[in-house]
């Protein structure tokens, strides 16, 4: 069970207490939640919280398997600009930068790679954005010893791009680093067919790009946990990253998806239109073309929006993409990953009847969503059915 820790204005959700070192207890943090400004971070297991500021402002972290380092700062400023905010952060470490800006969760941002020497060279990545305040400021900087030579360049982006400016809704916008690297161009558009039902959309020209990117970078993190004691939260953040990032980008997929079926549900059956629009969607995935391609170094997991492109997938992708869009259509859903029985479902919580997965974070049942084998909800096979063998992955609050 999760230990909620308090002090000031952060909310730190964690699953150990470690020993005491020279005064400081050191925690395992994984989610960060400051309530007061609404922003949280995602970060990879097994951080340890090093120093903090008396008045809860700074946090610093270290990682017991990786040399990294992520700094936390809140501060308030007299200039409303990022970048000069940045640039003071980064000139009081004496390092060498290159400051970037722009726009991401609709506020004019900044970030810079930048090198400093402390007791040793070091080199890493480094944002500033503005907080809901006036003249506040959240400053992140995460670094690894140069001699690394890049070799921790993947856990340090991965790092700050959980960071969300809407702790309540953490998937209302891509990374920070991703909307960085790969700024918005044209609509692409997509036509697809469920239940005898042609859908003309769109996704952005860069989201299949953008989402293989975050697929690999978050299958890199995940790699270093195999044999970690924390492989299980590590592998449901693994899916949240990936999550988070293709979820706003088939927002307006969404909406369309439901526009067109949901009357069509309606008419149906108007009392159980919520699970006949469900089964539209699990019929669809139901038909997608079955492919696994995984090698020791990359992931087998199809990106989202290249599986609306036609792209071949597996379970994982087909249950991510009808969680997303039932969530997006006002569902609660979650997934279920297996690593005993190598699958995973879709679970939602629509009243119909059919095998179900009770969630104690929230005390609700989840009906079953099985999304390879052409079943109805709550389908589930009766070799799959131990209930203690699936781990939940939480999308959202």
């Amino acid at each position: 069970m999760a230990i909620v820790y308090r002090k000031k204005r952060v909310i730190l959700i964690i699953c150990f207490f470690l020993l005491f070192f020279t005064g400081i207890q050191k925690i395992y943090a994984e989610i960060i939640k400051d309530l007061d400004y609404g922003f949280s971070l995602d970060i990879p297991e097994g951080y340890n919280l090093e120093e903090q500021s008396s008045d809860g402002n700074s946090l610093l972290f270290s990682h017991p398997n990786i040399p990294v380092t992520f700094v936390i700062k809140i501060s308030n400023e007299k200039s409303d600009d990022s970048s000069q905010v940045l640039q003071k952060s980064l000139k009081k470490l004496s390092a060498e930068y290159e400051i970037d800006n722009f726009i991401w969760s609709n506020q004019k941002c900044a970030i810079s790679s930048f090198k400093m020497n402390l007791d040793q060279q070091y080199e890493g990545w480094s944002a500033a954005v503005p907080l809901k305040l006036q003249n506040s400021f959240l400053t992140l900087l995460c670094y690894a010893p140069q001699y690394l030579n890049g070799g921790a360049q993947q856990f340090i982006i991965s790092t700050l791009n959980s960071l969300s400016m809407d702790y309540c809704n953490p998937q209302k916008s891509c990374g920070i680093f991703t909307e960085y690297a790969f700024p918005k161009e044209g609509k692409k558009s997509i036509c697809l067919e469920i239940a005898g039902q042609k859908i003309n959309t769109n996704i952005n020209n860069v989201d299949e790009s953008a989402s293989q990117f975050i697929v690999d970078l978050e299958f890199a993190v995940l790699s270093l946990y195999a044999n970690h004691k924390l492989w299980k939260e590590a592998w449901q953040r693994y899916y949240r990253m990936i999550y988070k990032d293709c979820s706003p980008r088939i927002e307006q997929v969404s909406k369309d998806i439901f526009n067109k079926l949901y009357p069509l549900a309606e008419k149906k059956d108007s009392i159980n239109a919520d699970i006949v629009f469900a089964q539209y969607l699990l019929s669809w995935v139901q038909t997608f073309e079955y492919k696994r391609e995984q090698t020791k170094n990359s992931s087998d997991f199809t990106p989202i929006p290249k599986v609306l492109c036609g792209e071949g997938n597996d379970c994982d992708s087909r249950s991510m993409l009808v969680s997303a869009i039932l969530n997006h259509c006002g569902y609660d859903t979650i997934m279920l990953i297996s690593r005993d029985y190598s699958h995973a479902l879709t679970a939602t919580n629509i009243e119909a009847p059919g095998q179900k997965y009770h969630l104690q974070e929230n005390d609700k049942d989840y009906i079953f969503g099985e999304t390879t084998a052409k079943v109805t909800w709550g389908m589930i096979a009766q070799n799959q059915s131990d209930r203690t063998k699936w781990i939940p992955i939480i999308f959202g609050n």
